[in-house]
């Protein structure tokens, strides 16, 4: 996975492209740690370069979701391929993200 804080629909946000994976634990990690939830409690995500998330990547949306939460803000996920949001809904991030 790769990401770029960037202009997401008019708002600042975070660009994700490639593989979410296991693999990307510390880089999610450390993208969190940059992101001023104090600032900016409401998160955009573009997913429309992320070519595929497994269980850990989709265990750290809801860490990013309860961040959020907890900063009084949200996330929502735009552009994501269809696939992508029929595994999101499947496992129910759907009741703790928006997705458009």
């Amino acid at each position: 996975m790769e990401y770029a804080f960037t202009d997401v629909d008019g708002v600042e946000g975070i660009l994700l492209s490639g593989r979410f994976t296991y693999d990307d634990s510390r880089k999610f990690h450390d993208m969190v740690a940059d992101w001023d939830f104090g600032r900016r409690p409401d998160v955009r995500l573009d997913f429309r370069y992320l070519t595929f998330l497994d269980s850990t990547a989709i265990g750290m949306l809801f860490i990013l979701a309860n961040r959020a939460r907890d900063a009084h803000g949200s996330v929502t996920v735009m552009n994501a391929q269809p696939y992508i949001t029929q595994t999101m809904k499947r496992v129910s991030l759907d009741q703790y993200v928006f997705i458009r």
